[in-house]
Formats: C-alpha cells, structure tokens, sequence
C-alpha cells in the first residue's frame, strides 16, 4: 500500500512523519539532532524496540530517501516540535510535517526555517503561519473545511490525504514495516 493515509492503521500509539524535499536521509537524521555514531540500519520494529530497551536514553527516529523527498518518522512523539527543530531542519528546503499523537496531531508547511501553514486537523479553520491560508482550496478538498465545520470523519486522515495530493507524498507501507532503515537516537541532552 502506498500514500500515506494508511499510517493511523499501523501507528494507534501516534506518530510524526516529516518529510522534507531535496535532502539525503544521512544529512536530514544531523538536522534532527541525532548523533552520528549512533546511527545504524534497522527495521521499524527494532528502532522501536531500541527506544524501548532505554527510555532515558532519547527518542530514536527512522530515515529513508525517497524521489524528492526523505523523510523521518517518530513513533508515539513529536521531536519536529521541540523549539527550534522545524528552522534547523527546514533550512534551505522545504518540510511536511504529519503529526498524530495523544497530546498534539498537527500538520505543518515550512520553507527556509519559517512555517508557512500549519493547523490542527481536527480544527483546520485555525490555521498560522507566513501564509496560513496558501492550500484553502486542497484543504477543502480532502474534507479539512476552513469555516469552522467540524471535520466529517477521521480528521487525521482527512491530513493525511491532503498531504499525499497537495504535495504528492507517499511511503510504501511493505517497504516500511518490512525494509531496515537508517536510524538514530536524540541524545537526551539535546532533547
């Protein structure tokens, strides 16, 4: 299954899928703030598993390269929301970031260090950012109405969809529970 709207289906703990254009899976695991020596290959289910063995230790996030974009995902939280986190890896490019977790879904455009849009997905008439009404018409679209009409169905899913058709992304569902993939830990002191 490719897209992206499949992630709630495998990911009922949360998650954060970032992905950002232009910039290798190596460069873009520096940026979050990972140390290079810890990173290795692993399968998603080991890095979870990794993160698990040593929770003080930091979070660990998953990498991979795709045609234009890379993208790093987060089981269970959100580091792309940590101060400063969206400018440094933002910086000169652009970032989607695709945020579901207990305490914050979120979905947030950035270019050049600065968020361009950004809204909660269960309340998309709240928008901020530079341009916070740049994708009005995808947003209605895929079901995130902007006048203040509760979302029909899943919002997060709604997100997701607008995502995968405004910014024409998607990661392989097999390729991703099944392949290993660069990944790294945040050392605790840097979160």
């Amino acid at each position: 299954m490719s897209g992206i709207s499949w992630l709630p289906s495998m990911f009922g703990q949360g998650f954060s899928l970032v992905f950002v254009r232009d910039v290798p899976a190596r460069n873009l695991l520096t940026r979050f703030g990972c140390s290079e020596e810890s990173a290795q290959s692993l399968s998603l289910g080991d890095a979870q598993e990794w993160e698990l063995e040593d929770e003080d230790g930091g979070a660990v996030l998953s990498f991979g390269d795709g045609d234009r974009w890379s993208f790093a995902l987060q089981s269970w939280g959100a580091r792309i929301l940590e101060e400063g986190v969206i400018e440094q890896v933002s910086a000169d490019t652009e970032l989607v970031a695709l945020i579901s977790t207990a305490t914050a879904p979120a979905f947030i455009h950035a270019l050049d260090g600065e968020e361009v849009c950004g809204f909660d997905p269960g309340l998309p008439h709240l928008r901020s950012g530079t341009d916070p009404d740049r994708f009005l018409p995808q947003m209605a679209q895929a079901g995130l109405p902007t006048d203040g009409t509760p979302v029909d169905g899943d919002p997060v899913v709604a997100m997701l969809r607008f995502a995968e058709t405004t910014f024409g992304l998607s990661l392989s569902q097999s390729s991703l529970m099944q392949e290993e993939h660069l990944s790294g830990r945040i050392p605790e002191d840097s979160e």
